[in-house]
């Protein structure tokens, strides 16, 4: 393909949340599954309880995940829950990105 005939990428506008891997791969298990528990969630993503405490904490700061804290057989559990806002802004995100890849010819 000649230089003049290629296509010019705009990229959607970062959103600072979500350009961190690790929230982003946060946010689409949580679009996927609209909750999971803390334990269940730091083994797929292979975290420390300290890194993913802190993913956490800036997703919940923006209001994307909200986090219930409950007993499950006699043990204190954590459930991380995706917000209407989380999922919206989320989904937003990835509609950007899918216009970018349709573009594109593989």
């Amino acid at each position: 393909m000649a230089k003049e005939d290629r296509k010019e990428i705009t990229l959607p506008p970062l959103h600072e949340i979500f350009s961190f891997s690790v929230r982003f791969n946060i946010m689409l298990i949580l679009h996927v599954h609209k909750k999971i528990d803390f334990t269940k969630l730091q083994k797929l993503l292979n975290l420390t309880s300290g890194n993913l405490s802190h993913h956490l904490s800036k997703l919940s700061e923006n209001g994307f995940i909200t986090t219930n804290k409950m007993l499950f057989s006699a043990r204190p559990t954590s459930i991380i829950h995706i917000t209407e806002k989380g999922k919206e802004s989320f989904a937003l995100y990835l509609m950007q990105f899918k216009s970018i890849l349709d573009d594109i010819e593989f």
